[in-house]
Formats: structure tokens, sequence, C-alpha cells
């Protein structure tokens, strides 16, 4: 199984920003990348007017759309799956899954301070690999992000050391 690498942070911190980096660096390096992301706003995927929006409306619990390019799934559920749950989704031969989101899921994380944040703020973590800030706080704990380069060559390390251990 890929390894996967969280990035967490509260609304704005950068999560976004930073996991698009990392994509950046993933298709330099040729390595196959799942993003899986966690919405706390009951985000829809299926577009207004759309037969697959109609599906939807008119009570399909899944409603799966292929095309020529892609497989899209929108499926009703009672309970959130669990980030493990929907890790186990996420094909057996991809390099890397980045996890954009789920805080308190076991897995190795970065985490992304905005200006009003602290440490403190998120309580007990597990598998923190860093502490990371795309604004200035002059902090010596906390790494400054404020670049798209100084992220990417963080995660160049990053791979560099998964693929040598």
């Amino acid at each position: 199984m890929a390894p996967t690498l969280q990035i967490i942070g509260f609304k704005k911190s950068g999560k976004t920003t930073t996991v698009n980096d990392f994509l950046t660096c993933c298709q330099q390096l040729q390595l196959t990348t799942s993003v899986l992301k966690h919405d706390e706003h009951e985000s829809q995927m299926d577009q207004a007017n759309t037969d697959t929006a109609r599906f939807s409306d008119h009570g399909a619990q899944q409603v799966i759309l292929a095309t020529a390019t892609g497989v899209f799934q929108h499926e009703q559920v009672a309970t959130p799956p669990t980030p493990h749950q929907l890790r186990q989704l996420v094909r057996p031969n991809n390099d890397l899954c980045l996890m954009e989101g789920f805080k308190t899921a076991d897995y190795p994380k970065i985490v992304l301070l905005r200006p009003q944040d602290q440490p403190a703020d998120f309580g007990a973590l597990t598998h923190v690999l860093a502490w990371a800030s795309l604004w200035p706080l002059n902090q010596t704990t906390v790494l400054d992000w404020q670049t798209s380069a100084a992220r990417q060559h963080w995660f160049q390390h990053y791979w560099q050391h998964l693929a040598t251990h």
C-alpha cells in the first residue's frame, strides 16, 4: 500500500495550496498520486441540472458517471466513512496518497498554522512530521512555507527519505 501523507489545518490555512505544490513535485518525480479530501461543508459533486444530479434528486443512493477521461462516483451515506475506509479505495499501485483534512486520522501529517493559530489549538495529534505556515510566524518550531519553492523543497526531501528507507 502506498504511503499516506496528511495535510491538516483550519480553514484558509493553505491546505489546498500545499497539496497542489506537492502534486507538482509528484508530477516532476513521475509519481502516481491519489488525493483524499475531507469537506465539513456538505459540498456536492453533481452539477445542477445534469442527469447525474437529477438521478440523486430522484432518490439514487449511488450514481457512477463514466466519461472518456474518468469515472466519478457520488454516494449518499448515513454515516461518513472513516479515513481508513476511504484509504482502502485508493488504487494499490499508486506511489502516494495525499490526504487533505481528517485531523485526527492516524497517518503522518503536516499541520498548517494560520497567524492566529497555536499548536495547542489542535489538541493531541499523532504522527506530526512538521508544523508549518504560509505566513510569517517567527516561531522556531514552525517551518516557513511562504513560498511554493519552500513547500516543494520540503516535499522533495520527504520523498527522498521515504524512497531510501
